[in-house]
């Protein structure tokens, strides 16, 4: 699961943290009978609530009729007044959806709590399957069991029958790395390929949502929301909200974009409501429960109340909203402290707490650490709505598990999961097309976000970053090992603190000397050090994990593997030198080993689009700009004297200039004679076929922009014209005559570039990164005239 990229953070209030998803071996297994039972109770239940949410947000003929209390409904912090007369996709609230099922002590399953609004858990459930898939293939030889490999696919088709367009821009809308199910998120936008936004990459322009790219503004039609309605729009909603969009609710009330699910539908999961279910049902349906909910009391009820403080022990007491606990639900009887705590924070708010008993989850079987153990669990089930309006149950559940580090099945209370099988009938199995799925998808042209864009273009530059330096600290472990004289070791050395990269130096922080082991120790191990190849991958590793959507789980998988490896290495500084220098080269072994197998990977493994390709472009700029940094500072350290004659002691200050730039062999295969001044600019600076001269870097930097098809703004002409004036002055530049001119004129031109090659990331950033925004009147008439652009 590791590998894989699936975390799941628990809740901060508990010591577990962030951690990889858990999933047990032993699967659970559903016969068709009983999941026949379970799929008709699902859509019931859904109909019901769905002609609930209705009535609600219109006449409250519900409530007039005195069916209901008021209380529990419009006193609920899930209802929302805007939601009173706003369009709804598709007529309806509820599109995709989940709710929990558990087995009480009869063996019969019930209805434990309602995820209508947030079907939160679908891509756990598939990567459970996965990961037992590649662990226990041989496992499945025994079982017809349900597909659910056309989840996601079914999602997607359902979004798309939402909207008018042919073919609608979708985008789902995230709270960002700071969500516990971050990598749901990013697992479903990459299973569909839709974009994985957050509330700052959307724009609302006249009265329509616009999704900022690299390439300018692009209108946004359907929006599936991972965000609470709270969150939504912080003109309606709660002002201090940075997760969501400002202006969204009224792009809906003018029917420009769609929302899934619709404002108001947490309603649903409201917990107060789950007592009145069965009502609910008969009211709206004219039916019994084809499965009972739970019994559940809610205890803003005075006799509901009453009976539950009567014997506080025998029951589990949640609060209205969330996942926290205030007393049971782990199967152990509670201490009387507790129990008289409880007590006194109910009567304090007691329309806040519902209380369902503790005997409700039934035992299972699970396996950990080579043994078998018995657990308690429940089972979330998922439905989607097909564009005719009917709803569908998916043939799979996520089925959750208490573990050695919780006695509580919720997930964000530590709780496990397994797989779950659904066993097919004989004869029954049911094809794609029999579920909705009839119609082929045309995907809309993907479009490059503008953060994503960002995230890998530090990707790039990070790792490139880390591993140049790397490179550098094992070349002077080398030549540390080897047997020089002391005068060439006199020469080496204040070479080695010249050309480190251009490096992050914040104010009071100063550049490390590596001419001794702990100082190369440092510059590869510590943390506190912002100079430092592990604080390098570090910050790559944190860009690549706020876009794992567009990161294919194979690359993602070298880089936790790296962060994991520099982790277990540890920063000692006052070990003895000879552990001191085992570790540097250990450490920096194994990011020149990694990175370029991420590169390598990713490079087979994802699409050549338009955020990998800011990926490359950061790897490459960097590289140029460690290129040119280090021979503007040799130059300057180092002038050349004039003429060709050059001292023995100027050739090995050259030589291991070139080997801690990985070219001193390069060199001597394109010019076949000792290294010169004159030579060495031009291979480094010039030379189209050198990995590390900067025309090269800068070249495919070029190619890749133009490459890149998601590309296509005023921006990307602005850029590839930097790079082309910048190319051609340094292909019309002799290095040769500027070194036979004496003086500082080399080093004045050398100077002149790295400024040059600098200003290249503010041209990039500013057209690309930071959010600027281009708009041509070819692609969005509606908001210009047909001869102006922005």
């Amino acid at each position: 699961m590791r590998e894989m990229g699936v975390t799941f953070d628990v809740s901060k209030d508990h010591a577990w943290g962030s951690r990889p998803w858990y999933s047990d071996l032993l699967p659970q297994l559903f016969c068709p009978p009983e999941w026949e039972q379970i799929e008709l109770a699902m859509c019931q239940r859904i109909k019901a609530f769905e002609l609930f949410l209705q009535d609600i947000y219109g006449h409250k003929e519900i409530l007039r009729s005195q069916t209901l209390p008021v209380q529990p409904v419009l006193g609920s912090a899930y209802y929302q007044r805007p939601a009173m007369g706003l369009p709804r996709p598709g007529g309806a609230f509820l599109h995709l959806s989940g709710a929990c099922l558990c087995r009480i002590a009869d063996g019969s399953l019930v209805f434990k709590h309602h995820y209508f609004s947030n079907a939160s858990g679908i891509s756990y459930m598939m990567q459970n399957r996965r990961a037992l898939a590649r662990v226990m293939p041989e496992s499945f030889g025994d079982f017809s069991i349900a597909s659910i490999a056309e989840v996601t696919t079914a999602i997607l088709e359902s979004l798309h029958g939402l909207s008018n367009i042919q073919e609608p821009s979708a985008v789902l809308l995230s709270p960002g790395p700071g969500s516990a199910v971050y990598s749901e998120h990013a697992f479903l936008a990459r299973r569909m390929g839709i974009p994985l936004v957050q509330g700052g990459d959307l724009l609302v322009l006249n009265d329509s949502v616009y999704f900022k790219t690299v390439s300018g503004l692009e209108k946004v039609e359907v929006i599936y929301s991972r965000v609470s309605d709270q969150w939504l729009d912080p003109l309606v909603f709660r002002r201090d909200s940075f997760l969501g969009v400002a202006g969204l609710v009224q792009c809906i009330r003018r029917g420009q974009v769609v929302l899934v699910n619709a404002i108001g539908s947490q309603l649903a999961d409201d917990r107060a409501l789950l007592p009145f279910s069965s009502t609910i049902i008969r009211y709206y349906l004219g039916e019994r429960p084809l499965l009972p909910t739970l019994t559940t009391y809610w205890l803003g009820d005075i006799d509901q109340r009453e009976l539950v403080l009567d014997d506080l022990a025998r029951f589990t007491i949640r609060p209205l909203y969330g996942e926290r606990i205030l007393l049971g639900g782990d199967g152990k009887i509670p201490d009387e402290k507790s129990i008289e705590e409880t007590r006194k924070e109910i009567l304090a708010n007691t329309s806040a707490y519902v209380a369902q008993p503790q005997d409700c989850d039934a035992s299972t079987l699970t396996y950990h650490a080579g043994r078998r153990k018995e657990r308690r669990q429940d089972h979330i089930i998922f439905s989607y709505r097909t564009s005719e309006g009917k709803p569908v149950v998916f043939d799979g559940a996520l089925t959750r598990t208490t573990t050695d580090d919780s006695a509580f099945t919720s997930n964000e209370l530590g709780g496990g999961s397994k797989d779950t099988w659904v066993e097919v009938a004989a004869g029954s199995a049911m094809l794609p097309q029999e579920r909705g799925l009839a119609r082929e998808i045309g995907l809309p042209p993907q479009h490059v976000g503008s953060r994503d864009a960002e995230a890998f273009y530090w990707v790039g530059r990070y790792l490139e970053r880390a591993n140049s330096l790397a490179g550098m600290i094992r070349v002077i472990e080398t030549l540390e090992l080897e047997e020089l004289n002391s005068t060439e070791r006199t020469l080496y050395r204040p070479v080695w603190n010249t050309v480190l990269p251009p490096l992050e130096k914040p104010e009071g922080v100063t550049r490390r000397n590596i001419s001794s082991p702990a100082g190369r120790h440092r510059l590869a191990l510590d943390t506190k050090e912002p100079d430092s190849v592990v604080q390098a991958v570090l910050k790559a590793s944190g860009n690549a994990e706020s876009v794992l959507e567009g990161l294919s789980l194979e690359a993602w998988s070298v880089l936790t593997a790296l962060r994991a490896s520099l982790h277990r290495a540890r920063f000692r500084p006052k070990a003895a030198e000879a552990a001191l220098t085992a570790a540097t080269r250990k450490a920096c072994d194994e990011v020149s080993s990694k990175v370029p197998e991420f590169f390598g990977i990713a490079e087979s493994t994802m699409l050549a689009d338009g955020a990998w390709a800011f990926c490359e472009i950061g790897q490459l700029l960097e590289r140029a700009l460690i290129t040119a940094n280090a021979v503007a500072s040799i130059l300057k350290r180092n002038p050349a004297k004039e003429g060709a004659g050059l001292g023995h002691e100027e050739e090995i200050r050259l030589s291991a200039f070139l080997r801690l730039l990985a070219s001193r062999d390069i060199y001597r295969r394109v010019y076949q004679m000792r290294i010169e001044p004159g030579p060495m600019l031009e291979l480094l600076w010039q030379n189209p076929d050198a990995p590390r001269s900067v025309t090269r870097c800068l070249e495919k930097c070029a190619l890749r922009l133009q490459e890149a098809r998601e590309i296509s703004s005023p921006a990307t002409r602005r850029t590839l014209g930097g790079l082309e004036q910048l190319l051609d002055n340094l292909r019309q530049t002799r290095w040769q005559a500027l070194l036979d001119a004496g003086g500082n004129v080399a080093e004045k031109r050398a100077s002149d570039f790295l400024t040059q090659t600098l200003d290249l990331h503010n041209v990039i950033a500013d057209g690309f990164l930071n959010h600027q925004i281009h708009i041509h009147s070819e692609i969005q008439p509606n908001l210009f005239g047909p001869k102006n652009a922005l």
